[in-house]
């Protein structure tokens, strides 16, 4: 593992090209807001139990229509993301869950 090296002398192991600082930390706190209502609606840790891929795809691309339209009432560019981390940490834990005929979808 690749060390830097500072002028004070002191040395820290690389990330690695792990980049945290580049992050806009506005918007992952707008994503945990988003989490934190999502939690009194359903519970702390309800989405990691699964859902249909095709249910966070349907409210991804409601948040992100809704966005592309103006609508700036919510944020759904946050919701956008959350939706893409549910199916990116199903994905990553092999979580698949059978679509439902669910006319409340």
């Amino acid at each position: 593992m690749k060390k830097e090296n500072y002028s004070t002398g002191a040395t820290r192991n690389d990330l690695g090209g792990i980049r945290y600082d580049l992050l806009y930390f506005d918007f992952i706190k707008e994503m945990a807001e988003v989490m934190g209502e999502g939690a009194k609606s359903h519970g702390s840790r309800n989405w990691e139990q699964g859902m249909p891929e095709g249910t966070c795809m349907n409210h991804l691309m409601n948040h992100l229509q809704q966005y592309l339209d103006g609508d700036r009432s919510e944020p759904h560019l946050a919701k956008v993301a959350v939706n893409a981390m549910f199916m990116q940490f199903y994905d990553d834990r092999g979580i698949h869950i059978e679509e439902e005929d669910n006319e409340n979808g």
